[in-house]
């Protein structure tokens, strides 16, 4: 799995990434409060990192937000940190009773970065177990990582953040044939009025289709699952999706 160590490295660089940039995706928060809409119980965020999806799934149930990263969890900002229980965990692990949950969701690709295969089946198999009856989990993945191509280093950005630091990001793409991993390894550089400092960060995504995420949540013991190809909710196509969105439903 991709470890806390490797996300508390990256904490600083991917929150400064979000707002300046990548713009904030609408369509990404709009889906999951659309959903969270129909299930107001208690909410469970696996892999909530700082708190993006905070104010989409604030309902009438306390949202729990479990997060293995401890620099992630306290760059929550200090204005959302009260719509939350935020909970230092991993998801193979979730200290919550049986059936306690209404709305679970693992959103980020988040699955992916977990690249022993028995550990995300564990995974979802917490998840089951601590949905409610007539509950409901959401997962997204994206596929489309399974196909990349190895790329050599290039620049991907040089931004000027709020603050007046410039960051620059270097990155090369890795294919592991053998394990069909695909790493991204990652170089910042944050240029100040008094020099710069470099810091490579590598993220390892595992392969994941819809075949692998149908059979183990069906294994997991989900019921009724929906697929979707984007946040509009468009049909999965695996030509064309640029990712897969599950809800998976509990029986009751």
């Amino acid at each position: 799995m991709t470890g806390r160590e490797t996300w508390n490295r990256y904490a600083f660089f991917f929150n400064a990434e979000e707002g300046t940039v990548f713009p904030h995706d609408t369509n990404e928060t709009n889906f999951y409060k659309t959903l969270r809409k129909k299930y107001t119980g208690h909410c469970l965020e696996i892999g909530a990192g700082s708190g993006r999806l905070a104010r989409s799934l604030l309902q009438a149930g306390t949202t729990f937000a479990i997060e293995p990263s401890d620099e992630m969890i306290n760059r929550w900002p200090s204005s959302d940190a009260g719509l939350a229980c935020r909970i230092q965990g991993i998801g193979e692990q979730l200290p919550f009773p049986d059936s306690s949950m209404q709305f679970v969701c693992f959103p980020y690709n988040g699955l992916q970065c977990v690249l022993d295969p028995s550990d995300r089946v564990s995974i979802l198999r917490e998840a089951y177990r601590v949905t409610s009856s007539g509950g409901v989990f959401v997962l997204e993945v994206s596929p489309v990582f399974g196909r990349r191509d190895a790329e050599p280093l290039t620049e991907r950005y040089s931004t000027l953040l709020p603050d007046g630091r410039k960051l620059i990001l270097r990155e090369r793409v890795e294919r592991c044939n053998g394990s069909g991993t695909i790493k991204y390894h990652m170089f910042y550089t944050v240029v100040t009025g008094i020099g710069e400092t470099t810091e490579k960060v590598v993220l390892e995504l595992a392969p994941v289709d819809l075949e692998d995420v149908q059979r183990n949540l069906r294994e997991a013991g989900f019921t009724g699952l929906t697929f979707w190809g984007d946040y509009d909710m468009s049909g999965y196509r695996s030509d064309l999706s640029p990712r897969l969105l599950v809800k998976a439903e509990k029986g009751t």
